[in-house]
């Protein structure tokens, strides 16, 4: 079918509007993807913190390197917010943040669909 004949049958989709949509998904399931960090967002879901990097690294099982990535990662997407304590010894915290926050319900609709189709 030519792309005249699909924007007639699909009038509500027009390619040219959803291409930076599209790439800020994939760079989202992309970082989804990699090792941990689902746990690491149901971690944050069950419990939005504040939680000290000790704290996660004992309830979560993951190598200090890849938990320290898989954080910033998060921290960067703005899911979850680091707040350092001028203290000695330092301290670090983190939250979830807004927009982590209202990710909830779209894990919670995948979880449902995985177990449907597991």
């Amino acid at each position: 079918a030519s792309e005249e004949d699909m924007a007639h049958e699909h009038p509500e989709y027009d390619p040219a509007d959803r291409v930076a949509e599209d790439a800020e998904l994939a760079e989202f399931f992309d970082l989804l993807g990699r090792p941990h960090t689902t746990a690491i967002l149901r971690r944050f879901a069950c419990d939005s913190g504040p939680w000290r990097y000790s704290e996660l690294q004992e309830t979560l099982d993951i190598s200090p390197t890849t938990l320290s990535n898989r954080l910033a990662a998060l921290t960067e997407a703005g899911i979850i917010e680091r707040e350092s304590y001028d203290e000695i010894p330092p301290r670090v915290e983190y939250s979830t943040t807004a927009k982590g926050e209202a990710l909830g319900p779209a894990f919670e609709e995948l979880f449902v669909w995985v177990d449907s189709y597991d």
